[in-house]
């Protein structure tokens, strides 16, 4: 079978990159790259950022006004001071990740029966033996940091995990909406120098991520082709009523002009929610393909720092962005204590679609269906309340 290409919505234009940490910095003024972060910068219209929602979190580039989309996304209303009682799992489908970074160490989804069983042994019978924190379907082996030729490469997947659920409160990084209420789940799909995706290697992915309890698949990847049985994989997760394996799949919309936005964000499927790209002032990215109708929200895309796999961190533009920013707002506001009670269908149509999808806040009309009325923007403004809100929040709905 030919493998269909895929694309990685990869955040093409890196516009500013820290140096590697070494392991005796441990200080912002020792640490190159806390130093890049926590550096005043300037970006379009969109850096420096009006002083942060949430005073108390000391992670200098929100602090110093590096994270414009965190408040853009009201994403300090998902925090909640301490871990999650119930965090949410969710799957990174991409071209794995650092799992030693210092942003992401904490963050990682851990599956206790490998973590506390034997080496070199299938402790859960699962049929993938010391699968700690995701698994490698390239190479077929457990999930590490990038090796080889990928060892000194730019990691996507580690820029996308940092957005989706970055360790806050360290002082000299990021944070992210989903800082206390994700865990990381790492499934490598591609590899840093092989862009194609076979699909028997995609539905395994699928299969391993909803058996271990993903409630979130993240794909900034998406791809033009697909084959009966990825289709029918992605209808069993994203659409059968009632499917002990249903889980939210965010897709990528991609912004380069294709006439078509590809799998997984052209399925029809109810549990697909899809992420446009926004960048300065409301505004959708030029060239982004159209899509269904459905659950299709406006979320940032330009200017955005993130976590590299050296490790330090970068500014970055893309549609990948969106979808991972957007994919850890949604696990921020369910692993919630008003929402962690929630099955999928449930959190879907009392939360994402009777709140987030009729939000006031729009982006500005596109120039295409079906983005011509514009998009809802993406928000954790269902969360606010008494002494608990955020600018954009207060913005959008006045007193």
């Amino acid at each position: 079978m030919v493998a269909p290409a895929v694309r990685l919505g990869i955040c093409a234009a890196v516009i500013g990159l820290a140096p590697a940490l070494g392991p005796a910095q441990t200080s912002p003024a020792a640490d190159p790259a806390a130093s890049f972060a926590c550096r005043p910068q300037s970006c379009s219209t969109l850096i420096p950022s009006p002083p942060a929602d949430d005073p108390t979190d000391n992670d200098c580039a929100y602090r110093n006004g590096n994270e414009w989309w965190l408040d853009y996304v009201a994403g300090s209303l998902a925090w909640s001071g301490r871990p999650a009682r119930h965090p949410i799992i969710v799957a990174v489908f991409d071209d794995g990740a650092a799992i030693d970074h210092p942003a992401l160490r904490h963050r990682l989804w851990t599956h206790e029966a490998e973590a506390h069983g034997k080496p070199r042994v299938d402790d859960d019978g699962n049929g993938y033996i010391d699968d700690v924190h995701g698994w490698d379907f390239v190479e077929n082996h457990p999930i590490e940091s990038p090796q080889g030729a990928c060892r000194n490469a730019p990691s996507h997947g580690t820029f996308m995990a940092s957005l989706i659920a970055a360790e806050r409160n360290k002082g000299i990084g990021m944070a992210a909406a989903g800082s206390d209420g994700a865990r990381i789940m790492v499934l490598r799909i591609v590899s840093c120098t092989d862009l194609r995706v076979d699909p028997d290697r995609v539905k395994r992915a699928l299969d391993y991520a909803t058996r271990n309890g993903a409630r979130i698949l993240s794909f900034s990847a998406h791809w033009n082709t697909s084959t009966p049985e990825l289709d029918a994989a992605f209808a069993e997760i994203a659409d059968r009523p009632g499917s002990p394996r249903a889980a939210i799949v965010v897709a990528s919309v991609p912004n380069k002009g294709e006439a078509q936005a590809g799998y997984p964000a052209a399925y029809r499927f109810r549990r697909i929610v899809r992420a446009v790209p926004i960048g300065d002032d409301d505004r959708i990215s030029p060239g982004t393909s159209p899509v269904p109708e459905g659950l299709n929200f406006g979320a940032p895309s330009a200017c955005v720092i993130g976590a590299t796999a050296a490790p330090g961190f970068a500014f970055a533009n893309g549609s990948s962005n969106s979808t991972a920013i957007l994919a850890g707002l949604l696990a921020g506001i369910w692993a919630s204590p008003r929402y962690a009670s929630y099955s999928t269908d449930e959190f879907l149509a009392r939360v994402v679609a009777a709140h987030m999808a009729q939000n006031p806040r729009r982006s500005r009309p596109g120039g295409r269906e079906p983005y011509l009325g514009g998009v809802p923007l993406a928000d954790a403004c269902t969360l606010s309340g008494g002494e608990r809100s955020a600018k954009i929040c207060r913005r959008a709905r006045p007193d």
